[in-house]
């Protein structure tokens, strides 16, 4: 009987582990990857493990077109299309979500694999992330001018003085937090980081801890601790010193004034510090990698620096530090200056803070991509890495090229606005974007009309392809130079 059976068992398993994802499965048609992929995510997960996924995966792209398939149950999207699909049809997070971005053991915005929980909380906080509330916010600007004047170009000025050189990510990374956390908290309540650059230091060493550990062990740890103390603090009496501003606590307020109204299962506590701890370190990691790669970029073009200042020059107000007294120029101006904006929009284009993919599940009934009937359950995604480097949209993609943003038709700036993915897309792309532009822009502005940059050290500046892509060397010392008649 067992050798009649075995040569039936051994035809289905043939079939079943070989034929049948290679020949007869929905998937087949699609380009592999990898020759593996159909039968296994050995590749791919390899890739994952050593940080290589990102150039892997745009290496297959370009020999195999807009849609590959990564494993058996995986693909890869590279296309505006695709992304319309995937990402504006609104199809569900991966369960991947539910593991790398819950802070407290508790479901936040990132976190959430469903759409329609999302959606109900995102309604709570999209109107104070709207981009005319920010350019109109009196709180944006006191905190903002506060934060500029009195803590950052102070530890500028002494650069100067002294002649000392600066690892610009650690110190843009505490401008990140301290504008952050001034919006979620108030300035009396916030960071004051660039104020004590050793506790910065530490708190750096313990974030990157936090980053590596399951959610189960980042629970009440260091991390999660300091978030809940900011929290707690901001429903007490207001640390602030005399010299000090008060702005309001606009996230919190507008978050727990929302939960109230519409409890769920969460604990209050708990659900308000989960999504603030996501806010606070989306805000302070991304934009001081751009930060960074913005200063390392210019730094090689001082004309362009010089152009810049001359666009800054004809904004109401004044950027310039020995004008403390004056109120800075309307937000709106700073963030409607074309070069600026292009300067930005290209140094995200080419090193985006969040590079990797974006994975979603297809719809129980399917969906079609590229031509190929995708059944459901099965795992999708884009790259910003990728999508911002299809040269048919961005000519010379490996090139930063700022310029190419500007006086371009309108047909054309269409399809690159659409595939600039640097916050993704649809209703779940980043929510904190607005905010992110316009506060890298208004620092950015203020720097170089004060100042220009010249690089001293780059070693290590290619950039570790993790999910949030640091410099691999973790550094960019830059010297900076008063401007005539600035600084």
């Amino acid at each position: 009987m067992f050798l009649t059976i075995l040569p039936v068992l051994l035809l289905y398993l043939l079939y079943k582990y070989l034929l049948h994802p290679y020949f007869f499965s929905p998937l087949s048609p699609i380009p592999n990857a990898h020759p593996t992929s159909p039968i296994t995510s050995q590749w791919i997960t390899s890739k994952r493990s050593h940080t290589q996924e990102v150039h892997a995966i745009y290496a297959a792209h370009r020999r195999s077109g807009p849609i590959i398939r990564l494993a058996p149950n995986e693909l890869s999207i590279n296309s505006l299309s695709g992304l319309r699909t995937i990402y504006t049809g609104a199809f569900e997070k991966h369960p991947f979500y539910s593991d790398a971005f819950i802070n407290f053991q508790t479901p936040n915005l990132v976190g959430m694999l469903s759409n329609q929980p999302h959606a109900q909380q995102k309604r709570m906080l999209s109107s104070v992330y709207a981009k005319s509330y920010l350019q109109n916010s009196m709180d944006m600007r006191v905190f903002s001018r506060h934060i500029l004047w009195e803590r950052l170009f102070p530890i500028l000025q002494n650069l100067v003085r002294t002649g000392a050189t600066v690892n610009v990510l650690p110190l843009f990374q505490a401008v990140g937090m301290d504008f952050t956390s001034a919006f979620l908290f108030g300035l009396g309540h916030s960071t004051r980081y660039l104020s004590d650059l050793g506790a910065w230091m530490n708190w750096l060493d313990e974030y990157e801890r936090f980053k590596h550990q399951s959610r189960e062990k980042r629970y009440r740890g260091f991390i999660e601790s300091w978030c809940l103390g900011l929290c707690e603090s901001v429903q007490g009496p207001s640390q602030t010193e005399a010299d000090v501003p008060a702005t309001e606590a606009v996230v919190f307020d507008r978050l727990k004034a929302g939960l109230e109204k519409s409890p769920d299962e969460r604990p209050l506590d708990l659900a308000i510090a989960s999504e603030l701890l996501d806010h606070l370190v989306a805000g302070h990691e991304t934009s001081g990698i751009t930060f960074t790669y913005m200063m390392w970029e210019m730094s090689k073009w001082p004309e362009l620096q010089a152009r810049l200042r001359g666009e800054l020059a004809s904004v109401k107000g004044s950027l310039r530090y020995g004008g403390r007294d004056e109120e800075l120029p309307p937000l709106a101006e700073i963030d409607g200056l074309p070069l600026l904006d292009a300067i930005v929009r290209e140094t995200l284009r080419l090193h985006a803070p969040a590079p990797a993919q974006l994975p979603r599940v297809t719809p129980p009934e399917g969906t079609w991509l590229h031509g190929y009937r995708i059944p459901g359950g099965v795992q999708v995604s884009s790259s910003a890495y990728s999508l911002h480097r299809i040269e048919e949209v961005f000519p010379s993609p490996e090139e930063w090229i700022p310029s190419r943003w500007l006086d371009v038709e309108d047909g054309k700036i269409h399809d690159m606005r659409k595939l600039f993915w640097a916050f993704g897309s649809g209703g779940r792309m980043c929510l904190g974007s607005n905010f992110a532009l316009l506060e890298i822009k208004l620092v950015m502005a203020a720097v170089y009309a004060n100042y220009t940059t010249k690089v001293v050290d780059d070693e290590g500046i290619e950039q570790n392809m993790e999910f949030i892509a640091l410099p691999q060397g973790r550094k960019l010392v830059v010297r900076f130079v008063p401007v005539e008649g600035g600084a």
